[in-house]
């Protein structure tokens, strides 16, 4: 395990990021923009954006050859006894498309309609707004083809399930359409075997006092009841992710909720109570059971060198707590955002950033760690397969899963591909949909081989299904 270096000089200074990008985006629907009293653009740091054991299908394909609750390779079932290092990563689910919800989302359009995802830019991939292209072209976060194709790869990679940023339930600006989003990835998750977290937006609160909707004594009953529909709703389904015990539950902030006493009365109303975290440098002032980090740059100054900037990194996640149940740290591509005032900029360095990253939480003691992000288009920290990064964060991901477990892991960089085929085949409507949801159900249970005879089958016959 590497532990943290015994009179280190390193030292992490208090990471406060500009509030500007998550302020802003629940308004992007209406494109209104607010100011932030307090906004201090010389911040330093990252306060933006945000398995064990695999469950049963819930949902079973007559059509499948095995049984859907099959899952044979070890990263998909035996992630309970403690042998492996729990990988979620964080999932933006705000993406809209006309096709599937009757408009382009500000997500994909930038907050003043800047782009058009409908026309082609200068390199031929569609005007969105973002460094990076999502190689199966721009989504909408509800489409059930892109949460099958997304949820087969992470599974593939390594990854155990998402953390889903979200808004609570309040019925204002796209609040409904990423609480839509979000119901229908937790769905979508116990479907394919994969774990769900969600991680709280308390700024959001701050925009309903701002808009009018509620007062500011409303405040802590508006807390309560978001945190309360989600122990109701999500937090005893046996999708969702359990830390220690109890469900997991994550909050962007503290940001604008300061009083620590209406997270203790909120926190403790729910039953179940969930293992509570916030962002690390700020979980204290919550009163809560740990802290996450996010995106850091510090630990990168000056170039100096894989083992430096790995133990750079390990100090970062003990800033605020040494203990490996308090912490969960987070691994990360880079930061390449598109906002008009840059927040600040991590290359990914020819997929160093990733990997040394992603080399600090493994070797860690922490058991859980977090991917930073699956698709943050605006800010860059892209997973995902992209046209400008291809596979690599994903290969890089099975990389650490292979050197954990051995020959116990036995996914390939080529199985990374087969879900985006079978989300092409699907796109295409050549193919029968009883033989694409057998090549779903291969794929969900770890038979890759199988599920890409397969489509090699459709695809050599044009996916004709007669």
């Amino acid at each position: 395990m590497l532990k943290r270096g015994k009179g280190s000089s390193f030292q992490l200074p208090l990471l406060a990021r500009t509030a500007i990008p998550r302020v802003y985006r629940p308004l992007f629907s209406i494109l209104v923009l607010l100011t932030v009293p307090g906004f201090n653009p010389a911040a330093s740091a990252s306060t933006t954006s945000p398995l064990r054991e695999s469950v049963a299908i819930s949902e079973p394909i007559a059509s499948l050859d095995v049984p859907c609750e099959a899952e044979p390779v070890a990263i998909l079932s035996g992630l309970s006894d403690g042998e492996a290092k729990v990988l979620l990563v964080h999932y933006m689910p705000w993406y809209e498309t006309p096709s599937v919800r009757g408009r382009w989302g500000s997500h994909w359009t930038g907050p003043n309609q800047e782009h058009d995802p409908a026309t082609l830019d200068d390199n031929g991939l569609p005007d969105i707004w973002s460094k990076f292209h999502p190689l199966i072209g721009p989504y909408d976060s509800t489409d059930p083809d892109v949460l099958e194709c997304q949820l087969l790869q992470m599974k593939l990679a390594g990854v155990n399930g998402v953390i889903a940023d979200w808004y609570g339930i309040y019925p204002v600006a796209d609040y409904p359409a990423i609480h839509e989003a979000t119901k229908a990835m937790f769905d979508a998750c116990g479907k394919f075997g994969m774990k769900f977290a969600a991680c709280y937006e308390d700024r959001t609160l701050e925009l309903l006092v701002n808009w009018g909707k509620i007062a500011p004594g409303e405040v802590p009953a508006q807390l309560a009841e978001n945190l309360q529909w989600a122990a109701d709703e999500w937090f005893s389904a046996p999708q969702y992710f359990q830390f220690e015990g109890r469900p997991l539950l994550l909050n962007f902030g503290p940001i604008y909720v300061k009083d620590e006493d209406v997270w203790t009365d909120a926190i403790n109303a729910c039953n179940p109570r969930p293992a509570f975290f916030a962002l690390h440098h700020l979980w204290q002032d919550a009163g809560a059971d740990g802290g996450f980090s996010w995106v850091h740059t510090e630990p990168f100054d000056g170039e100096p060198g894989e083992e430096v900037i790995v133990q750079r990194l390990t100090d970062t996640h003990n800033y605020r707590s040494s203990d490996p149940l308090k912490s969960i740290p987070s691994v990360y591509p880079g930061f390449e955002d598109v906002y008009e005032i840059s927040l600040h900029n991590l290359g990914r360095r020819g997929g160093r950033t990733m990997r040394e990253t992603l080399r600090a939480a493994m070797e860690g003691p922490w058991p859980v760690a977090q991917l930073v992000t699956w698709n943050d288009y605006g800010e860059g920290t892209v997973i995902e397969p992209t046209h400008e990064d291809g596979y690599s964060a994903l290969e890089a991901i099975q990389d650490a899963r292979r050197k954990e477990l051995g020959d116990a892991f036995t996914f390939t960089a080529e199985d990374l591909r087969l879900p985006a085929r079978l989300f092409a085949l699907r796109r295409a409507g050549n193919a029968s949909k009883q033989e694409l949801d057998r090549i779903s159900g291969l794929l969900r249970a770890g038979q890759c081989r199988e599920a890409e005879e397969l489509l090699n089958r459709l695809d050599s016959a044009g996916a004709d299904p007669h």
